[in-house]
Parts: structure tokens; sequence; C-alpha cells
């Protein structure tokens, strides 16, 4: 009996220590301004200025449908090119309650944390916004000089 309790202790705090952080929590409101920064002013916008200071000069960025695109300087030419550069614009919204974010930590200290969640693409035709996509995506950001920099990038699951 007293090893069913233990494990019974040991998985609520494990559960606790492991769960996503509430959407009251500052590191959540951290994670949703800044990808708004990433997506609702740079995708959406085309305003990457910011980039420099919140993308990391290492990023590796996989797309089941693009491939791998290396570093902050591809991944900022990738977008004025190709999103704000091309006659098709496309916008990025976050689908609603979607976003979960998760603490890494080591030695009891947050050196990183995981943002996940869907996203769903439009582009921009014959004067108004058509559905594209809805896809995954799992953002890993990491403290660098006390700044947080997008630093792994998986989306995924790109379907109509």
């Amino acid at each position: 009996m007293r090893k069913i309790q233990f494990f019974l202790i040991l998985s609520f705090f494990s559960q606790m220590v492991y769960s996503q952080v509430k959407t009251t929590d500052e590191l959540y409101k951290t994670a949703k301004k800044l990808d708004s920064l990433i997506f609702d002013i740079g995708f959406n916008k085309c305003d990457l200025s910011h980039y420099k200071s919140i993308v990391s000069n290492d990023l590796e960025f996989y797309h089941d449908k693009g491939g791998i695109t290396s570093g902050e300087k591809a991944f900022t030419a990738s977008i004025k090119n190709n999103i704000c550069g091309g006659p098709n614009k496309v916008k990025r919204d976050l689908v609603p309650n979607s976003m979960k974010v998760y603490h890494l930590y080591n030695n009891n200290v947050l050196y990183a944390f995981i943002e996940e969640g869907e996203h769903d693409f439009f582009e921009f035709s014959n004067g108004k916004w058509n559905q594209g996509s809805r896809a995954k995506f799992t953002i890993l950001w990491i403290l660098e000089d006390k700044q947080w920099k997008m630093k792994r990038v998986l989306s995924y699951d790109h379907h109509l």
C-alpha cells in the first residue's frame, strides 16, 4: 500500500513540474508576446526589424513542406522574400486556445521554454483572404544573454 501511495504522490508532483504553464502565468504572457512579434508583426505585417533581437543566430527551422532553414539571416530573408515580397500575400493566425507553454529548467533555473500550438494560414487573392492550410508547430525559446531567442522550430502537419 505504501508503494502505491508513493507512486501516486510522485506522479502528482511530476505532473506539476512538467505540466504546461497557466495562461495567467508571466511565462505564458511572454510566449504570447514573442509569438506575436514573430508572426503578427513580422510575418503578417512584414516588419522584420526586431527579428535579429529575438531569433537565434543558429536557428534551425524544420518545415514539412519547405525543408530546413538555418540561421537568423536565412530565416529573415525567407520571410522577406517569400512571405512579404511575393505577389500573393500570406497571413498566419494562431488557432484560439491551442497555444501551450512548458518550462525547461536546469538546476531549478529557467533556461528555456517550449511553445506549441496550431495555426491557420490565409492567402490574399481576388480582394479577399481565403483559408489555406492549418498546421501544428513547436518552438524552443532559449535564454541567450538574458534575451529570449527562437532557437528550434518544427512546423508540420500542414493540411487543408
